[in-house]
C-alpha cells in the first residue's frame, strides 16, 4: 500500500491530534495507529473509507496514488527530455519543461533541468539566446531560495556563474565562485579516491578520472582560444594545444574512443582548419582525414559499449544518454566546415575530395 502510514502520519499531524485521539475517533487501539504509521501493519480494507472521511481527503490521496501518479508522469516526461536532447532539439526539451513546471512548481529537480537546457538551446538569435539566460537566472534565484537539497543548490551556483559569466557580468561570476564553490583542494573527490575501497574504489576511481579527463581537455581547449576570440596566442601554438588534447585523449582511450570521438573530430577539424591559414596543404589535409574518421565513428556508434583502456576499463557508455544542440549529423557538420574559405587553396586536391566523398 503505497505511503499509506506515512499519509496517515501526515494527515494526522495536519489535523493536531494524537495517535491516541485518532485511535478513539476509529475504535482501534493507539498501538495500532503507531503500527500503521510505522508500516509494521496496514488498518483493516473497511477502515480506509472511515479514514480518508475523517480526513476529508479522497482514498487515492490517502494511498499516496496522487504522488505515484504524479512520480510516473514525472519519469515518462524525463525519458522524453532525454529523447528530445539526443535528437539535438533542446528548444522543444524547454517547451516541454516549461509546461510541466507549471503543473509541478515545487519540484526542483524539474527546476533545475529546466535551467540546463535554457543554457543549451540552439536558439535562432542572440536576443532569444539572452532571454533564456535571464530566465534561466531567474529560476536559479527561486530554486536557492526555495530548494532543501543542498547538492541541488550547488550545482545551481555554479551555473549561476556561467550565466553571469555569459551576460558579460564577469565581475558578479567572479565573486559568486570564489565566495560559494568549494576549491579542488577541498573537494569530495579528493579525500574519497584515498579513503574508499575495494570495488567501490576502483568504480569511484574509473569515474574521476573520466571526470578529470573532461575538465582537463577543457582547459586544453579553453587555454587554446579555438575561436579567436583574444590575440594572445598564435595559431602554431593553438595546434600544439589542441594535438596535446589529442594525445591526452589517446592516454586516457588507448584508441576506443566511444563518445569521446566528438571532441576528437572537433579538434581535428579546428587543427585542418589553421593549418589551412597557414597554407600547411599537407597537415590541414591529414586532420581533415582524422576528423572525417571520427565523424563517421560518431554517427555509428554502437547502442552501448564499454571502453577497454588500462584505466576506464569497465566504464560504459550509450549515446542514447548523450546530449546536443544541433540536428545535424557529425558528418554533414563537417561536411559544412570544410566549405570555408581557408580551405579554397586544396579543394580541387584528391585527399580532399576523397574526404568530401566520405561526408556524404
Amino acid at each position: 500500500m503505497i505511503a499509506l502510514g506515512n499519509n496517515i502520519k501526515k494527515y494526522r499531524k495536519d489535523r493536531k491530534i494524537t495517535q491516541e485521539q485518532l485511535a478513539e475517533v476509529l475504535g482501534v487501539s493507539d498501538q495500532a495507529v503507531s503500527r500503521w504509521e510505522n508500516g509494521a501493519t496496514y488498518p483493516d480494507i473497511e477502515l480506509l473509507p472511515t479514514i480518508a472521511l475523517y480526513f476529508g481527503i479522497t482514498m487515492d490521496d490517502l494511498m499516496g496514488m496522487e504522488a505515484f501518479k504524479d512520480e510516473s508522469e514525472i519519469a515518462e516526461i524525463l525519458k522524453k527530455r532525454q529523447e528530445l536532447k539526443n535528437r539535438g532539439e533542446v528548444v522543444k526539451s524547454c517547451e516541454l519543461l516549461r509546461k510541466t513546471v507549471k503543473r509541478y512548481p515545487k519540484n526542483y529537480e524539474l527546476l533545475s533541468k529546466l535551467v540546463y537546457d535554457l543554457e543549451f538551446a540552439n536558439t535562432d538569435d542572440e536576443e532569444s539566446r539572452i532571454k533564456n539566460l535571464h530566465e534561466a537566472e531567474g529560476l536559479i534565484d527561486r530554486i536557492l531560495a526555495e530548494c532543501p537539497d543542498e547538492e541541488i543548490c550547488r550545482a545551481m551556483i555554479g551555473q549561476k556563474v556561467w550565466i553571469l559569466h555569459w551576460l558579460e557580468r564577469t565581475d558578479e561570476a567572479v565573486a559568486l565562485a570564489e565566495k560559494s564553490l568549494p576549491s579542488m583542494e577541498n573537494c569530495r573527490e579528493i579525500f574519497l579516491k584515498t579513503i574508499l575501497s575495494g570495488e567501490r574504489k576502483r568504480e569511484f576511481c574509473r569515474k574521476y578520472m573520466a571526470d578529470l579527463y573532461f575538465e582537463t581537455w577543457l582547459t586544453i581547449q579553453s587555454y587554446a582560444d579555438i575561436n579567436c576570440e583574444e590575440n594572445l596566442i598564435t595559431l602554431e601554438e593553438r595546434i600544439a594545444l589542441l594535438e596535446k588534447a589529442i594525445d591526452l585523449t589517446e592516454f586516457f582511450f588507448e584508441g576506443n574512443y566511444g563518445l569521446n570521438n566528438w571532441q576528437l573530430k572537433n579538434w581535428h577539424e579546428y587543427i585542418a582548419s589553421f593549418e589551412a591559414k597557414l597554407k600547411n596543404a599537407d597537415a590541414a589535409l591529414t586532420h581533415l582525414e582524422a576528423a572525417a574518421k571520427h565523424a563517421i565513428a560518431c554517427d555509428t556508434l554502437p547502442e552501448e559499449g564499454s571502453y577497454t583502456s588500462t584505466l576506464l576499463r569497465g566504464e560504459t557508455f550509450r549515446p542514447a544518454e548523450n546530449a546536443k544542440n544541433y540536428t545535424q549529423t557529425e558528418r554533414d557538420i563537417l561536411r559544412d566546415w570544410m566549405k570555408r574559405k581557408q580551405f579554397d587553396f586544396i579543394r580541387n586536391d584528391e585527399r580532399f575530395k576523397a574526404v568530401e566523398g566520405m561526408m556524404n
